[in-house]
């Protein structure tokens, strides 16, 4: 067995597991990928320009676990993202062979989550009785808030054959062919938010830091929380 295939096979292992202890094969997780991954690390919301850049897992020396998710990636991306970290997060992070593509594994772990084979088999063959395959891969890809190449892919990974590929930026310019409304999924939701350290910064308001202060830490992750602090601070100057 080539070490992609045992990539692939361990993952598709661990996504079973995974959803046999958490929602089942019935339904697509979508955006609630992001609350199962804040259930396990602590996650950094940061916009950052770069399109090559999609996410980072990191484990603190304390032994807490931190997610960064670019939100200049489209929804639909950011999701498997965060789906794909989710791999990183869990015990099969711990396998230590050298030849194993963790990478790869987490892809796969990714798309099988996102996309439960089941599922996804049983709207495939269903959509492609009345709709043709293009229109098919967009209505799923919809229904699963997942990359559309994603689920090109994952067709093709659980048996089923297609006879089309497309880029990514491809599939997003066939909606308008098929007279589709734009989706919110394609684009990006610039959100900048550390959740974590705001509580933190404001346990040491608590404590008795100067509130202007907490207000310059919390500048880039929450404006608002910082304009507040901020405003407290000044009021206790004038005061």
């Amino acid at each position: 067995m080539n070490l992609a295939k045992q990539a692939e096979i361990t993952a598709e292992a661990f996504a079973s597991r995974f959803l046999d202890d958490t929602f089942g094969y019935d339904i697509f997780l979508g955006s609630q990928i992001e609350r199962i991954v804040a259930e396990n690390a602590h996650i950094i919301y940061r916009s950052i320009l770069d399109p090559k850049f999609f996410s980072a897992a990191v484990t603190h020396q304390s032994g807490e676990e931190f997610v960064v998710l670019n939100t200049s990636q489209p929804l639909r991306i950011r999701y498997f993202t965060a789906a794909h970290e989710l791999w990183h997060l869990s015990d099969a992070s711990k396998i230590q062979h050298e030849d194993f593509n963790h990478e790869r594994a987490a892809d796969r772990f990714a798309a099988c989550i996102m996309l439960p084979k089941p599922l996804l088999t049983s709207l495939w063959r269903k959509f492609k009785e009345h709709w043709n395959e293009e229109q098919a891969i967009l209505f799923i890809s919809d229904l699963a808030s997942a990359p559309y190449k994603t689920v090109e892919r994952r067709i093709e990974e659980i048996g089923e054959q297609i006879k089309i590929t497309h880029t990514e930026e491809s599939w997003v310019k066939l909606r308008e062919k098929y007279h589709l409304p734009f989706s919110p999924l394609d684009y990006p939701v610039h959100d900048i938010r550390f959740t974590a350290y705001e509580r933190q910064v404001l346990q040491h308001v608590a404590k008795g830091l100067d509130p202007l202060t907490a207000s310059n830490k919390l500048a880039i992750f929450s404006s608002a929380m910082s304009e507040e602090l901020r405003q407290e601070g000044l009021d206790y100057e004038e005061t």
